[in-house]
């Protein structure tokens, strides 16, 4: 089952990638919305380079028996980086949506504390082979939130609110929010359930709700590429 996940989530990655790439051939756009499209396709391409891993275990290691005893031979190491990245761009796509002042300062200032963090505690804690950053996770997604609110409370006092449903930003920030708001707390107290009786339950709960939450993002995602424009937003 999480073999088929996997492959749901790496098209619905590259579909919303695809559809952000004709977006902006079709448009004239800013800098912060190419690279928001180059942010996909690199989530995109990490998740598929990342899946040597379940390849080699489903192969006995036939293939990519190179990683085995290794490393390497688990994929944390991809996903701690990509997280880093992933959380810092889109914390500061939705700064840059933000009116010049303290505020904006204040969240730029508080995303490269973030990343420092976050590279630091990778170095110090020897998680990044190991398994995901539980400091990355959920100080990211924390962080990701105040932004997505902060972006809200200045859109409620501006008059763009009133085409809100035509605003690429709001679609990514609904996109994001639905996401992280599901999977966040499932990521926090999921140790907690990985042994014993209750382990096979949760995992199948896992897998789905974290199908879910990415058709739900993704599908965001590539329908405010299809439905806004540059001028609207």
């Amino acid at each position: 089952m999480a073999y088929y996940v996997l492959v749901l989530v790496i098209i619905l990655e590259f579909i919303a990638a695809s559809a952000g790439l004709k977006y902006i051939q079709k448009y004239r756009v800013s800098k912060i919305t190419k690279r928001l499209v180059l942010i996909l396709f690199f989530v995109a391409i990490t998740e598929l380079f990342s899946t040597y891993v379940p390849i080699a275990k489903a192969s006995d290691f036939e293939y990519f028996g190179f990683v085995k005893g290794t490393p390497f031979e688990k994929n944390f190491w991809v996903h701690n980086i990509q997280l880093i990245i992933t959380f810092g761009f889109f914390a500061n796509y939705f700064r840059s949506s933000l009116k010049p002042g303290l505020l904006a300062s204040i969240i730029k200032l508080v995303i490269i504390v973030f990343m420092i963090g976050a590279l630091v505690n990778l170095l110090l804690s020897g998680v990044y082979f190991n398994g995901i950053s539980k400091f990355t996770y959920i100080i990211g997604s924390i962080l990701l939130l105040i932004a997505i609110l902060v972006y809200y409370f200045e859109l409620l006092q501006s008059d763009n609110i009133l085409r809100f449903s035509q605003s690429l930003t709001f679609y990514i920030s609904v996109g994001l929010l639905i996401y992280y708001l599901t999977m966040t707390p499932l990521f926090i107290y999921g140790s907690y359930y990985y042994t014993g009786e209750s382990s096979d339950t949760f995992n199948k709960f896992y897998i789905y709700t974290l199908a879910i939450a990415n058709v739900v993002m993704y599908g965001t995602f590539t329908l405010g590429f299809i439905l806004c424009k540059p001028n609207q937003n």
